[in-house]
């Protein structure tokens, strides 16, 4: 991302350029190769999560101002060894943070980001990002804990009766405090009752062979990949109450109530 855009925004007198690509997509894993199916371009993954190159173009594509630090701080077995800490940010210069004490503070060149090398001692990091000597925004990475529980989290709660409409449901595992478990790969089960089914799930892992398509339209399992996956679910066509329940051996499990309101159905779908 970070050297096309520069060659691109060096020179004003280019029309446009064409980022390839949007999303992963199954196929072309080159130069990865087996297991590997999918692609791994993608500003975001197979699920529409967005991957760290996300926020590049977040950050150099608007005004708004834009600060994500990363990786994850969850380095078990490789205390004192050399990790590579990124930002992307749109701001004069970040200041990095290791457990309270500055790692020193990088200036940011346009289309470009900030970086140190930070040997790993468990803790915490913290980003600080200033414009005009300000501190305007501000990110942090933790160590957390394993994978205790499930975070659901559907884009919508209110969908229409009409048989085609979706919600669709990200699931986050996350630590007995609460934070994102980034390295969690736990499998997770789902279940649905009610005027509704499942009709995918996913988890953007390039590399996984679960099938998207649940062979049940009221139960499906998949894997957790970085922490995260999700389940799509559609409504039929009769009002109610779908509830949705996400399971995982040894996690305290989630539900949610999504609400599939009467709707008039299209002529091609009665």
């Amino acid at each position: 991302a970070e050297h096309w855009w520069s060659v691109y925004d060096a020179r004003p007198f280019l029309s446009g350029g064409f980022a390839w690509t949007g999303f992963d997509y199954r196929g072309e894993p080159t130069p990865y190769g087996w297991p590997c199916i999918s692609s791994h371009f993608g500003i975001m993954d197979t699920c529409g999560f967005p991957k760290d190159n996300f926020f590049y173009y977040q950050a150099w594509w608007g005004s708004k101002p834009v600060l994500h630090l990363f990786p994850h701080w969850n380095w078990s077995g490789k205390e004192g060894q050399e990790i590579a800490v990124w930002c992307h940010a749109n701001l004069d210069s970040v200041e990095l943070f290791l457990n309270g004490e500055s790692l020193g503070t990088k200036q940011v060149k346009r289309a470009s980001h900030a970086e140190w090398k930070v040997r790993y001692t468990p803790g915490w990091l913290e980003a600080r990002g200033s414009k005009n000597g300000q501190v305007v925004l501000t990110d942090k990475r933790e160590t957390t804990g394993p994978p205790a529980r499930l975070v659901l989290h559907p884009d919508r709660q209110r969908i229409a009766a009409d048989g085609e409409d979706v919600t669709v449901i990200r699931v986050e595992l996350v630590d007995a405090k609460g934070r994102a478990a980034p390295t969690g790969s736990n499998e997770v089960s789902f279940k649905i009752a009610g005027p509704g089914r499942l009709i995918g799930v996913g988890n953007g892992d390039p590399s996984c062979h679960e099938p998207d398509k649940p062979p049940s339209p009221t139960e499906a399992r998949r894997s957790a990949f970085n922490g995260l996956c999700m389940a799509i679910v559609q409504a039929l066509k009769q009002p109610g109450e779908i509830r949705v329940e996400a399971s995982s051996a040894g996690l305290e499990g989630a539900s949610v109530v999504i609400q599939a309101d009467a709707a008039n159905l299209r002529p091609a779908v009665r």
